[in-house]
């Protein structure tokens, strides 16, 4: 664990960094991420175009228990996952991908505020798009590209307890 800060109301946050050799190494941190998370967790997912951020969100999709294909929300912007027999707390899980988002006023019109309410899990891809429309974020993970062609360093940044997260891959 690298550092662990208090932020605006003295919440406490632990952030750490992971390097992931390649995407075995990915597969396996989004299963214990996932593992990690209550819900209601808003979890954020930054980093450059190709970095990962779909890969390691459908890596805890599929960890979570979902058996059926997991489809990028480049263009639909929000895809939503009914899981029937999770191996988490999160039985529902949203992934919204914001990069095509033109003004965070969409968000409305895309339903953000029943996501937030109705799903244990959301998974926000280019957060910076929802502006101040961003609600307050649990996990964030940031992932950029490593030395290696395939590999990543993976940022986490959590107000939640993440036991075991921070071992080595």
């Amino acid at each position: 664990m690298d550092a662990v800060t208090f932020g605006v109301e003295g919440r406490m946050s632990v952030e750490f960094t992971i390097s992931c050799d390649d995407e075995q190494a990915m597969q396996v941190l989004g299963s214990r991420l996932v593992s990690t998370l209550s819900p209601g967790t808003v979890l954020t997912l930054a980093g450059e175009l190709g970095a990962g951020k779909s890969f390691l969100a459908r890596a805890m999709i599929h960890s979570a228990g979902y058996v059926g294909r997991v489809k990028s929300p480049t263009y639909t912007l929000i895809e939503t996952y009914d899981i029937e027999a999770p191996t988490t707390q999160c039985h529902k899980i949203a992934h919204m991908d914001l990069y095509r988002l033109a003004d965070p006023d969409e968000l409305h019109y895309l339903g953000f505020d029943d996501v937030l309410d109705n799903y244990d899990l959301v998974m926000i891809e280019w957060p910076v798009r929802a502006g101040r429309q961003l609600p307050e974020v649990a996990v964030s993970v940031c992932i950029e590209y490593g030395e290696s062609e395939q590999g990543r360093v993976v940022t986490v940044v959590s107000k939640l307890p993440l036991a075991g997260l921070d071992q080595e891959l």
